[in-house]
């Protein structure tokens, strides 16, 4: 999505700066560029030929309109995966420090367990996605069913047989596994790390249409009505076992 604003905000930005090149465009191009409209104002009668394809750009009011449009979330968008990266870096580095004290070499697991995790967890997501205490209990009460209470990253015996199944705290299989750990490698992380896993999940959220489900969790007042919307708009298990994610949903916000 990034890319494509990028894109778009280059190559009309090429355009007002250059008349020029609007002379070697072909008409073709024009139409897929979404000029032929200005063109068509300018010389109506001419077919889209005209003397001077600049006439009629300058201001082009809303061209720029639309090219400060593409500027504003192309840099809030670049703003807030620079922001989420900066922190799992940090966060990444604390880890690894207490992990050679502990004995722990993943930066996932900790002395007392899923409780520490399920709670760190409950409160990077609240601060991530603006979620109460309860909303991101349902959340975590489904990624603890998962990964059986933070103890495996990996599935271990894959519903597709022959398959990797799935990784990390959602368990993501196919396509957006290979989106996770592709992602994870980019931004230097362990995907069986809680970074990898927590920094992808805020990345999908706020970057892909999976996190479609936002609006609706934000309506939920408990962890339970937050567990059950969670699953069914994000996760969409073949077999949800919903009593299971339930207990750990209210587990959770019941151990602040």
């Amino acid at each position: 999505m990034l890319s494509m604003y990028t894109k778009s905000y280059n190559d009309m930005t090429k355009v007002l700066e250059d008349p020029n090149i609007l002379r070697s465009i072909s008409k073709s191009k024009i139409n897929e560029g979404g000029l032929a409209s200005r063109l068509k104002t300018v010389s109506a009668s001419r077919d889209l030929e005209v003397e001077d394809p600049s006439l009629g750009l300058s201001p082009a009011p809303e061209l720029i309109k639309r090219m400060e449009k593409y500027k504003s979330y192309s840099n809030n968008a670049e703003q807030s995966r620079q922001e989420m990266i900066d922190k799992i870096k940090k966060e990444k580095g604390s880890s690894e420090e207490t992990s050679e004290v502990e004995g722990e070499s993943n930066g996932l697991m900790t002395p007392t367990g899923k409780e520490d995790i399920g709670k760190r967890l409950m409160g990077d997501i609240s601060e991530a996605l603006g979620l109460t205490d309860a909303q991101a209990a349902g959340i975590v009460g489904n990624f603890a069913h998962e990964t059986m209470d933070f103890k495996f990253l990996q599935e271990i015996k894959p519903t597709v047989p022959g398959s990797k199944g799935g990784r990390g705290f959602a368990m993501w299989t196919g396509p957006r596994r290979k989106q996770f750990e592709s992602w994870s490698k980019e931004n230097n992380l362990n995907p069986d790390s809680y970074e990898a896993s927590f920094g992808f999940f805020i990345h999908e959220v706020q970057t892909t249409s999976e996190g479609r489900f936002i609006e609706e969790i934000q309506e939920a007042e408990t962890a339970e009505e937050a567990a059950r919307i969670f699953s069914k708009s994000y996760l969409r298990p073949g077999k949800p076992m919903m009593s299971s994610r339930v207990d750990r949903a209210n587990y959770y916000i019941g151990a602040q």
